[in-house]
Protein backbone atom coordinates (compact mmCIF):
# COMPACT_ATOMS: atom_id res chain seq x y z
CA UNK A 1 0.00 0.00 0.00
CA UNK A 2 3.26 2.16 0.57
CA UNK A 3 3.42 2.49 -3.05
CA UNK A 4 -0.16 3.15 -4.18
CA UNK A 5 -1.26 6.84 -5.46
CA UNK A 6 -2.91 8.96 -2.22
CA UNK A 7 -5.32 10.91 -4.91
CA UNK A 8 -8.83 9.39 -5.28
CA UNK A 9 -8.80 6.50 -7.10
CA UNK A 10 -5.70 5.77 -6.29
CA UNK A 11 -6.49 2.03 -5.13
CA UNK A 12 -9.68 1.54 -7.16
CA UNK A 13 -7.68 -1.14 -9.67
CA UNK A 14 -5.32 -2.21 -7.55
CA UNK A 15 -4.79 -5.94 -6.81
CA UNK A 16 -5.32 -6.10 -3.12
CA UNK A 17 -6.17 -10.19 -3.43
CA UNK A 18 -4.92 -12.88 -5.84
CA UNK A 19 -7.02 -15.26 -6.68
CA UNK A 20 -5.30 -18.74 -8.08
CA UNK A 21 -8.37 -20.21 -9.56
CA UNK A 22 -10.50 -18.12 -12.02
CA UNK A 23 -13.77 -18.84 -12.72
CA UNK A 24 -14.83 -16.80 -15.69
CA UNK A 25 -18.47 -16.47 -14.89
CA UNK A 26 -17.70 -14.93 -12.03
CA UNK A 27 -15.77 -12.18 -13.51
CA UNK A 28 -17.22 -8.66 -14.78
CA UNK A 29 -20.18 -9.26 -16.82
CA UNK A 30 -18.65 -7.00 -19.32
CA UNK A 31 -15.40 -9.05 -19.74
CA UNK A 32 -18.04 -11.66 -20.67
CA UNK A 33 -18.45 -10.12 -24.36
CA UNK A 34 -14.67 -10.57 -25.24
CA UNK A 35 -14.46 -11.37 -28.43
CA UNK A 36 -12.07 -14.48 -29.15
CA UNK A 37 -12.79 -15.34 -32.80
CA UNK A 38 -10.27 -15.84 -35.66
CA UNK A 39 -12.49 -14.36 -39.08
CA UNK A 40 -16.15 -12.86 -38.68
CA UNK A 41 -18.61 -14.85 -40.61
CA UNK A 42 -20.03 -13.33 -43.71
CA UNK A 43 -23.24 -12.81 -42.27
CA UNK A 44 -22.54 -10.74 -39.88
CA UNK A 45 -20.73 -8.27 -42.58
CA UNK A 46 -23.87 -8.28 -44.16
CA UNK A 47 -25.92 -7.97 -40.88
CA UNK A 48 -23.71 -4.61 -40.62
CA UNK A 49 -25.28 -3.14 -44.15
CA UNK A 50 -28.76 -3.71 -42.64
CA UNK A 51 -27.59 -2.08 -39.33
CA UNK A 52 -28.59 -4.60 -37.40
CA UNK A 53 -28.43 -4.13 -33.50
CA UNK A 54 -25.45 -5.72 -32.02
CA UNK A 55 -27.73 -8.45 -29.99
CA UNK A 56 -29.04 -9.55 -32.84
CA UNK A 57 -25.83 -10.64 -34.26
CA UNK A 58 -24.01 -11.36 -31.34
CA UNK A 59 -24.11 -15.06 -32.16
CA UNK A 60 -22.38 -15.00 -35.00
CA UNK A 61 -18.97 -14.24 -33.25
CA UNK A 62 -17.14 -16.42 -30.99
CA UNK A 63 -17.78 -14.85 -27.31
CA UNK A 64 -16.32 -15.68 -24.10
CA UNK A 65 -19.75 -16.53 -22.83
CA UNK A 66 -20.57 -18.88 -25.27
CA UNK A 67 -17.42 -21.12 -24.10
CA UNK A 68 -18.81 -20.77 -20.17
CA UNK A 69 -18.98 -24.66 -19.03
CA UNK A 70 -16.06 -26.50 -21.25
CA UNK A 71 -12.67 -26.35 -21.40
CA UNK A 72 -12.54 -23.44 -23.97
CA UNK A 73 -13.38 -21.23 -21.59
CA UNK A 74 -9.84 -21.02 -20.95
CA UNK A 75 -7.78 -21.90 -23.51
CA UNK A 76 -7.67 -21.41 -27.47
CA UNK A 77 -8.65 -17.18 -27.72
CA UNK A 78 -7.78 -16.19 -31.16
CA UNK A 79 -8.02 -12.59 -32.78
CA UNK A 80 -8.22 -11.28 -36.38
CA UNK A 81 -5.58 -8.87 -36.54
CA UNK A 82 -1.89 -10.56 -36.29
CA UNK A 83 1.03 -8.29 -34.84
CA UNK A 84 4.48 -8.99 -34.51
CA UNK A 85 5.56 -7.15 -31.28
CA UNK A 86 2.72 -6.62 -28.85
CA UNK A 87 4.56 -3.73 -27.70
CA UNK A 88 4.63 -1.85 -31.08
CA UNK A 89 1.51 -0.16 -30.65
CA UNK A 90 0.35 3.34 -29.27
CA UNK A 91 1.62 3.57 -25.86
CA UNK A 92 0.06 6.71 -24.06
CA UNK A 93 -3.09 7.35 -25.05
CA UNK A 94 -4.58 11.03 -26.40
CA UNK A 95 -7.16 11.22 -23.96
CA UNK A 96 -3.91 11.50 -21.41
CA UNK A 97 -1.73 13.30 -23.71
CA UNK A 98 -4.24 15.86 -24.20
CA UNK A 99 -5.31 17.47 -20.58
CA UNK A 100 -8.40 20.05 -21.41
CA UNK A 101 -11.74 18.71 -21.29
CA UNK A 102 -12.42 20.94 -24.29
CA UNK A 103 -9.00 19.60 -26.53
CA UNK A 104 -10.35 16.10 -26.08
CA UNK A 105 -14.05 16.89 -27.01
CA UNK A 106 -12.31 18.73 -30.11
CA UNK A 107 -10.22 15.59 -31.36
CA UNK A 108 -12.73 12.95 -30.38
CA UNK A 109 -15.43 15.21 -32.73
CA UNK A 110 -13.18 15.93 -35.22
CA UNK A 111 -12.18 11.96 -35.91
CA UNK A 112 -16.16 10.78 -35.92
CA UNK A 113 -16.73 13.65 -38.48
CA UNK A 114 -13.36 12.05 -40.68
CA UNK A 115 -15.38 8.15 -40.30
CA UNK A 116 -18.05 7.85 -43.15
CA UNK A 117 -19.80 5.24 -40.43
CA UNK A 118 -19.84 7.69 -37.65
CA UNK A 119 -22.70 10.49 -36.99
CA UNK A 120 -20.75 13.57 -35.57
CA UNK A 121 -24.17 15.02 -34.72
CA UNK A 122 -24.76 11.92 -32.77
CA UNK A 123 -22.07 11.49 -31.11
CA UNK A 124 -22.11 15.09 -29.84
CA UNK A 125 -25.72 14.83 -28.38
CA UNK A 126 -24.74 11.63 -26.86
CA UNK A 127 -21.60 13.16 -25.15
CA UNK A 128 -24.37 16.16 -24.09
CA UNK A 129 -26.93 13.58 -23.10
CA UNK A 130 -24.57 11.03 -20.87
CA UNK A 131 -22.05 13.65 -19.88
CA UNK A 132 -22.48 17.11 -19.97
CA UNK A 133 -26.08 17.88 -18.53
CA UNK A 134 -26.04 15.01 -15.98
CA UNK A 135 -22.57 16.18 -14.57
CA UNK A 136 -23.51 20.35 -14.43
CA UNK A 137 -27.08 19.26 -12.88
CA UNK A 138 -25.70 16.73 -10.85
CA UNK A 139 -23.01 19.03 -9.15
CA UNK A 140 -25.75 21.69 -9.14
CA UNK A 141 -27.59 19.62 -6.73
CA UNK A 142 -24.62 18.70 -4.53
CA UNK A 143 -23.67 22.13 -3.76
CA UNK A 144 -27.29 22.24 -2.30
CA UNK A 145 -27.15 19.46 -0.39
CA UNK A 146 -22.95 20.20 0.07
CA UNK A 147 -21.51 19.31 4.16
CA UNK A 148 -18.54 21.87 4.61
CA UNK A 149 -15.08 21.12 5.91
CA UNK A 150 -12.42 22.44 8.17
CA UNK A 151 -9.46 23.62 6.20
CA UNK A 152 -7.06 22.77 9.60
CA UNK A 153 -8.37 19.58 10.88
CA UNK A 154 -10.46 18.23 7.67
CA UNK A 155 -13.66 17.67 10.23
CA UNK A 156 -16.85 17.65 8.18
CA UNK A 157 -20.13 19.46 9.05
CA UNK A 158 -23.64 18.98 7.74
CA UNK A 159 -24.49 22.73 8.22
CA UNK A 160 -22.22 25.75 8.53
CA UNK A 161 -21.56 26.09 12.31
CA UNK A 162 -22.85 29.69 13.63
CA UNK A 163 -19.71 31.04 14.60
CA UNK A 164 -18.58 30.36 10.80
CA UNK A 165 -15.11 28.47 12.53
CA UNK A 166 -14.38 24.74 13.27
CA UNK A 167 -15.78 23.69 16.64
CA UNK A 168 -13.20 21.20 16.99
CA UNK A 169 -9.99 23.25 16.52
CA UNK A 170 -11.22 26.89 15.24
CA UNK A 171 -10.15 26.66 11.88
CA UNK A 172 -11.66 27.69 8.72
CA UNK A 173 -14.97 26.04 7.42
CA UNK A 174 -14.45 25.97 3.74
CA UNK A 175 -17.46 24.54 0.99
CA UNK A 176 -16.69 20.85 -0.33
CA UNK A 177 -18.61 21.68 -3.69
CA UNK A 178 -17.41 25.15 -5.50
CA UNK A 179 -19.57 27.42 -8.20
CA UNK A 180 -16.47 26.41 -10.79
CA UNK A 181 -16.96 22.30 -10.57
CA UNK A 182 -20.81 23.26 -12.14
CA UNK A 183 -19.80 25.67 -14.71
CA UNK A 184 -17.16 23.74 -16.05
CA UNK A 185 -18.85 22.16 -18.84
CA UNK A 186 -20.92 25.18 -19.68
CA UNK A 187 -19.51 26.87 -22.25
CA UNK A 188 -18.43 22.99 -24.00
CA UNK A 189 -21.84 22.16 -24.00
CA UNK A 190 -22.95 25.08 -25.62
CA UNK A 191 -20.39 24.94 -28.30
CA UNK A 192 -21.44 21.41 -28.76
CA UNK A 193 -25.22 22.93 -29.42
CA UNK A 194 -24.41 25.52 -31.77
CA UNK A 195 -21.44 23.76 -34.40
CA UNK A 196 -23.56 20.54 -34.94
CA UNK A 197 -26.87 22.38 -34.97
CA UNK A 198 -28.40 20.27 -32.30
CA UNK A 199 -32.64 20.47 -31.37
CA UNK A 200 -34.38 23.62 -29.35
CA UNK A 201 -34.59 21.09 -26.67
CA UNK A 202 -30.86 21.19 -25.50
CA UNK A 203 -30.82 25.10 -25.99
CA UNK A 204 -33.76 25.73 -23.33
CA UNK A 205 -32.34 22.74 -20.75
CA UNK A 206 -29.00 24.73 -20.72
CA UNK A 207 -30.41 28.14 -20.46
CA UNK A 208 -32.71 26.76 -17.64
CA UNK A 209 -30.02 25.55 -15.83
CA UNK A 210 -27.64 28.94 -16.20
CA UNK A 211 -30.69 30.58 -15.03
CA UNK A 212 -30.87 28.34 -11.82
CA UNK A 213 -26.99 28.83 -11.41
CA UNK A 214 -27.39 32.78 -11.71
CA UNK A 215 -30.64 32.40 -9.24
CA UNK A 216 -28.41 30.40 -6.64
CA UNK A 217 -25.40 32.92 -7.30
CA UNK A 218 -27.08 35.79 -7.88
CA UNK A 219 -26.59 36.89 -11.35
CA UNK A 220 -23.61 36.71 -13.82
CA UNK A 221 -20.19 35.81 -12.15
CA UNK A 222 -18.23 39.01 -13.69
CA UNK A 223 -18.31 41.99 -11.86
CA UNK A 224 -19.59 40.47 -8.42
CA UNK A 225 -18.17 41.70 -5.27
CA UNK A 226 -18.65 40.16 -2.11
CA UNK A 227 -19.57 42.63 0.46
CA UNK A 228 -19.79 42.62 4.69
CA UNK A 229 -23.21 43.35 6.75
CA UNK A 230 -21.49 46.24 7.47
CA UNK A 231 -21.60 47.59 3.97
CA UNK A 232 -25.37 47.18 3.96
CA UNK A 233 -26.05 48.60 7.14
CA UNK A 234 -23.61 51.96 6.25
CA UNK A 235 -25.91 52.02 3.23
CA UNK A 236 -29.19 51.80 5.49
Amino acid sequence: KEYLPARIGGIMDSPFFVIRCINPQEVQRQAHDFDVAARYPLAFYESTLMKSSPREVSHLIDLVKYRFGSEAQYQGFSYTIPVSNINSGNRESVYKTLKRMTDKLDAQLKLAEKIKAVDAQQVAQIVLNTHFIRDIAGNLRAFATQSFRCKTCNKRYRRMPLKGRCLQCGGEVTLTVYRGGIEKYLKDARWLIEKYKLPNYYIQRLSLIEDEINSLFGGDREGIKQRSLADFISRH
